[in-house]
């Protein structure tokens, strides 16, 4: 027990220290204080594995993981069958960036007789808590995916036919069929309240012969009964990201035209505005000089979810209908996109990069109880709900081109799905 009483040691060190002004100024912090305790009923318990799991525990709150995973090992030393330590072991396992050993562990309390009690922790440290369906294949990409109101048809883009149109399918991604022809860029759909209005970005207006980065955007909405189509936004500014309020009677937008600055408009700071679609009147949200965008509308209409830069990354803000009351909802130090609110409100989905790429959140409405929905190595992005708060729809190019997915919230991973997808996961690792 060489260990204990050395760091039996070193923690009374730190808390003495040499005089009445060190202990002062370096007043310990709770972590610290638990350690003083736990180490001297370590001291007295040394037989004890609980002991040596919450030493472990205290020792990764202060970001000591090697101590941490010293701990644990020395508690299964003591009981190999304790599932309390393996399940920590895992995860410091994986905050060491050595994942296939912590998934290992994991596989092992799975197996165990008592795996069952730990089936929910597993999903959620996992970061793939429910499963995720495959809607759309092929060698094209699919992308920008959005639930009809009915939750019976899903629009989304394709460049299948040499550039971006606009398509429609069942909500099981039979039936496809193209509603847009041209040779421009048309993009990011989204459907009003009604079944049969759809907005969308194009280039369409835009006929100077330039690069397709260099090509302005405006916004345009189409009938679906008619096939009639118009302009909306109609500025010789980029125009994109389009959102309909519930009624409908409001398009909320992100822009770049009162950024004044002579560089190209794709390297302009965006703006959030609203247009009243009934008399064509544009009021201006944000003002700053950062980048705010991915504006997406509440069903109740009071409010707006949208990212910012305004603090160094892009997090997820919201703000009042009109601009005002805007707060900070997330505070992760990573880059967020495509914020949504479920119908009901009381959920958010977003992508973020906390982890290195692109995967897909959810959380309070608040930003508190924050879970991660998908673990892949690559892009998963621009997640939004069914008006029945059932499905997450997105895109990912994680088999090389984007294909469009859904994950399906009613049916969280059983235990024998969550082994099955540790064993691949272990298998792919291993090559």
């Amino acid at each position: 027990m060489w260990l204990v009483g050395w760091l039996i040691t070193v923690i009374l060190v730190i808390a003495c220290g040499t005089s009445k002004k060190t202990i002062k100024e370096t007043s310990l912090s709770a972590p610290e204080t638990n350690l003083t305790f736990l180490l001297q009923e370590l001291k007295e318990n040394p037989k004890n594995p609980s002991v040596f799991v919450k030493l472990s525990n205290v020792y990764e709150k202060l970001d000591s993981l090697d101590y941490a995973l010293a701990m644990i090992d020395s508690a299964l030393s003591l009981d190999p069958k304790l599932n309390t330590a393996k399940m920590a072991r895992a995860g410091l396992l994986l905050k060491k960036n050595q994942i296939r050993e912590g998934y290992t562990e994991f596989l092992e309390v799975l197996n165990s007789e008592t795996g069952e009690e730990f089936i929910n922790d597993i999903r959620y440290q996992l970061g793939k808590p429910f499963p995720i369906h495959k809607l759309t294949t092929g060698n094209d990409n699919n992308a920008f995916p959005h639930f009809s109101p009915n939750g019976k048809r899903i629009a989304f883009q394709s460049d299948r036919d040499g550039n971006w149109e606009i398509y429609l399918m069942d909500a099981d991604g039979a039936q496809e069929v193209r509603i847009t022809q041209n040779n421009v860029q048309d993009e990011m759909p989204v459907f009003s309240r009604e079944n049969n209005l759809l907005v969308f970005t194009s280039t369409r207006e835009d006929t100077i012969n330039r690069a397709r980065l260099d090509k302005k955007r405006d916004i345009f909405m189409m009938n679906l009964e008619t096939g009639a189509v118009d302009n909306l936004s109609r500025h010789e500014a980029d125009d994109w990201y389009p959102s309909l309020s519930e009624n409908g009677n409001d398009l909320v937008f992100s822009s770049e035209r009162d950024d004044q600055r002579d560089v190209p408009f794709h390297e302009k700071l965006s703006e959030i505005y609203i247009q009243n679609l009934k008399n064509s009147e544009v009021l201006r949200l944000t003002q700053n000089e950062s980048d705010d965008g991915s504006p997406s509308c509440s069903a109740d209409g009071k409010w707006i979810v949208f990212t910012s830069n305004r603090n160094a990354s892009y997090e997820v803000f919201r703000m009042s209908l009109k601009g005002q009351s805007t707060e900070q909802i997330t505070d992760l130090k990573a880059n967020c996109g495509s914020p949504h609110y479920s119908h009901d409100g009381k959920k958010i989905t977003f992508f973020a990069d906390l982890k290195g790429n692109f995967d897909i959140y959810m959380m309070d409405s608040n930003g508190e109880n924050l879970i991660q929905l998908t673990n892949d190595p690559l892009q998963d992005s621009y997640p939004s709900f069914s008006t029945d708060k059932r499905k997450i729809i997105f895109h990912s190019n994680q088999t090389g081109k984007f294909q469009i997915y859904w994950i399906d919230l009613m049916n969280p991973l059983s235990q024998d799905e969550l082994i099955r997808n540790l064993e691949e996961k272990i298998a792919l690792l291993n090559k």
